[in-house]
């Protein structure tokens, strides 16, 4: 617990960053922000604001023209996405990324990947993920395709957390899912935090990212409009969207 008052030292970093898919054509225009680790990060905006591609900058799926990414002391900057997890960055997609047609034990295993040799570890952090989610276990020779909405992307996590990562970066989360279920989801993303993790969201669901956040982004065009702690964003959420859509 750091002392209050006092500013934390941010597990990951990003400066200036500008990028685009096709070239003059720049998404990020100089994005900023720092993630904490012990803490959920929230970035919110509009669609087309550049937040989802601003996780795939930095997990390494679009190169950066422009800017700095740090971990820690560690530039990620031309780091490859294969090789996030040995750095201890891991990323959950909006759209599912389960393999549907493969059992739940199946898919665990496939996120062992990167210390399949070690099998020892590798049958622990799959214990690991059997007890953090029951329903895993039960359904462990089920192919994924044929969970839920909700049970899919809990597996989706607990794959993700077999790697042990510093840097959770989480993509719309509760897409899709139903209120009960995305409860539980927030729930879990809150827990992950209080666990040490340093997690990076963008949302769209802004009562459900607000609620779990200790500090909240908005974006607007590829860049930063304004940022500040949960307890800055206490206006109505007609409000905070109207200041996405009209602010100059």
């Amino acid at each position: 617990m750091r002392t209050p008052g006092s500013e934390p030292t941010p597990a990951l970093t990003v400066r200036g960053v500008v990028a685009s898919y096709l070239p003059g054509i720049n998404i990020l225009n100089g994005m900023s922000l720092d993630v904490v680790s012990g803490e959920v990060r929230c970035v919110l905006g509009p669609n087309g604001t550049g937040k989802s591609t601003l996780l795939k900058v930095v997990f390494g799926f679009l190169p950066a023209s422009e800017g700095e990414i740090r971990l820690g002391e560690t530039s990620l900057r031309g780091v490859g996405s294969h090789q996030m997890a040995r750095h201890g960055v891991t990323y959950l997609p909006q759209r599912p990324s389960v393999f549907p047609f493969l059992s739940v034990d199946a898919n665990l295993r496939l996120g062992t990947w990167s210390f399949r040799k070690n099998r020892k570890l590798a049958a622990e952090r799959i214990e690991q993920a059997f007890a953090r989610f029951p329903i895993l276990r039960e359904r462990r020779g089920q192919p994924a395709g044929t969970l839920s909405g909700g049970q899919q992307r809990q597996l989706e996590i607990a794959r993700a957390l077999l790697t042990d990562p510093t840097v959770m970066l989480i993509d719309e989360p509760t897409a899709s899912v139903e209120p009960r279920v995305a409860a539980q989801i927030y729930e879990l993303i809150a827990g992950l935090a209080r666990q040490g993790k340093a997690i990076l969201l963008v949302d769209q669901n802004i009562k459900g990212a607000i609620g779990i956040s200790d500090h909240v982004y908005v974006m607007r065009t590829g860049t930063l409009l304004e940022e500040g702690p949960r307890s800055a964003f206490t206006d109505t959420l007609e409000m905070l969207v109207s200041r996405w859509l009209y602010t100059r």
